[in-house]
């Protein structure tokens, strides 16, 4: 992207840079500022390195030229021949309905409603104006002042342009490209409809209806899509479907989200439904007047560019089935995004951490090594002790990495290379997770110590264990002082992505139920190991303790 990339203060064809609104793979978008103050949103493309970019950006503006519209951004100016390819179009203040979602949560009622019929009347005046856009997405509806704004053209064309991909290949975002379009088909206005549906299904739910990634693909294909029991939700999963002539159109969708009663279309041997919504009084997270604008919203988060790097549909099917997780994504996506930005805030990052799937869990084997490390004080009690704390810590530094993984892939869509970016912040994640474990490792280690030394004293009193039994008395002292120790960092104050972070180091140790058992045989062989020292009398070793005071 070196060939679009300017700094703020620098000029673009007369225009001033204020800021960088979003990068991807069809170039760079800027809010600018010209001569006279007026601020607009410009989009700038390499057309000396990348021709293709440049043909899109002709097709955007002759697209947007051709359309009237208020939720359609209007066309100021262009240069489509000179050294620096761009266009310059209305800038709408504003966040993107997907991170308007995520701010104030999804839409319900006649908000959704109203966000539904205006997104729909921009698609089909796009339609009528003879293009079709291809990357209908929540990252591409702008949430303005007026209402709802449909943006990025990058992907447009009209219906007799010849597509700029490559024969066999598909362009959009995961998760948002009808089934249809993946199996080979033309994109057309069926397809963004069906793309249209998928947003207002994220908008109604705050998630991306069939996930993100490649192995929202699948999914898509399959029509696995799990919608909760709102007016509308009938309608907003039949327009999901595989089956074309069973999809309601945009106008029958937004009819049942206001509590119409529809009849959904019926092809081949389906039987007709109808959707009956009860009309239920739902709370709307927006203002009542209906205006979109909201207190503390960022007027500069403007526009988002996404487009995605074409890939075939078997690709696709191949690296889901292969490594959901790892798989490389279709989409080039916004390369602006910190991997470590949603870590700010202890309140964001629970909320955020709830959004992530949890980990499969393996509790014989997690609590046969629970039980090993808390036997092992009776032999080693110092070393059990920093080896509970740094197990702790390494556990919720996988956590708060998964996390921010996670919502890297929600944000931008699964890309080759994610899993080696968010290892480069490993560093930070460590760090904050030993400051974050620290307080409730004292703690635990505290309550651990007090029981040893109650136990302790009662042995060396000759209350319990006398005589020969005294050294096992001993060792069952520091082993239920070590057990304590355990149960208190586990159930801990603050300790939740601790125990998460558990289960998920556990999970990735054990990726089957053969291999978890053979890790619960390991553990339970080094419990017996603990057991069988202390019966042949092992004296507890203090190390490193002697060699501090030497």
């Amino acid at each position: 992207m070196a060939g679009v990339k300017r700094d703020m203060g620098e000029e673009i064809g007369g225009y001033t840079v204020v800021e960088t609104l979003g990068q991807g793979g069809s170039g760079a978008v800027y809010r600018v500022r010209d001569e006279g103050g007026e601020t607009y949103a410009l989009k700038l493309v390499d057309a000396q390195h990348d021709e293709v970019a440049a043909r899109r950006l002709e097709r955007e503006v002759h697209a947007l030229q051709s359309l009237r519209h208020p939720a359609v951004p209007r066309v100021l100016d262009a240069e489509l021949d000179g050294a620096e390819t761009f266009v310059v179009f209305e800038y709408i203040p504003g966040v993107s309905i997907w991170q308007h979602v995520q701010d104030h949560g999804p839409l319900s009622g006649e908000a959704l409603a109203d966000f539904a019929d205006r997104t729909a009347s921009a698609l089909e005046a796009v339609h009528d104006a003879g293009v079709v856009h291809r990357d209908v997405t929540p990252s591409n509806i702008m949430v303005g002042p007026e209402g709802p704004v449909l943006i990025d053209f990058g992907l447009s064309h009209r219906e007799h342009d010849e597509r700029l991909t490559r024969d066999g290949l598909v362009s959009g975002t995961a998760g948002y490209v009808a089934p249809e379009v993946i199996d080979g088909a033309e994109p057309g206005p069926i397809a963004d409809r069906w793309s249209w549906a998928a947003t207002v299904a994220y908008a109604l739910t705050g998630a991306a209806p069939f996930g993100s990634g490649t192995g929202a693909i699948s999914r898509t294909l399959a029509a696995e899509v799990d919608l909760p029991d709102a007016p509308g939700a009938g309608a907003l999963r039949a327009a999901l479907g595989r089956d074309i002539g069973a999809r309601p159109s945009p106008h029958e969708v937004v009819a049942a989200l206001r509590g119409a009663t529809i009849a959904l279309p019926v092809s081949g041997e389906q039987m007709a439904a109808t959707e009956v919504a009860p009309g239920l009084a739902a709370t709307s997270v927006m203002p009542a007047h209906g205006t979109w604008n909201e207190a503390g919203s960022d007027p500069t988060a403007g526009l988002t560019v996404t487009a995605a790097s074409p890939v075939t549909s078997d690709e696709l099917r191949r690296r889901d089935a292969a490594d959901p997780w790892d798989a490389a994504d279709a989409g080039e996506g916004d390369d602006a995004d910190d991997p470590d930005r949603e870590d700010e805030g202890d309140d964001e990052f629970a909320h955020d951490d709830a959004a992530l799937p949890p980990a499969p869990r393996h509790p014989l084997m997690t609590l046969t090594w629970m039980l090993a490390i808390a036997a092992s004080a009776a032999l080693a009690p110092l070393v059990a002790a920093a080896a509970l704390v740094a197990a702790a810590v390494i556990a919720r530094t996988v956590q708060r990495r998964a996390v921010g993984l996670h919502l890297a892939r929600q944000r931008r869509g699964e890309r080759r290379g994610d899993a080696a970016l968010h290892a480069l912040g490993l560093p930070w994640h460590l760090l904050r997770s030993i400051g974050e474990t620290l307080p409730a490792a004292a703690i635990a280690i505290a309550a651990g110590g007090g029981v040893t030394a109650l136990c302790w004293w009662l042995v060396d009193e000759g209350r319990v264990a006398t005589g020969d039994s005294e050294l096992w008395g001993h060792a069952a002292a520091l082993a239920a002082g070590g057990l304590v120790a355990v149960a208190a960092l586990w159930w801990g104050p603050w300790m939740e992505l601790t125990r998460e972070g558990s289960r998920r180091v556990a999970s990735g140790l054990a990726p089957t139920r053969g291999v978890a058992v053979a890790w619960t045989l390991v553990g339970l062989a080094a419990l017996g190991v603990v057991v069988l020292a202390v019966l042949l009398n092992a004296p507890p070793q203090w190390w490193p303790a002697p060699q501090l005071l030497v």
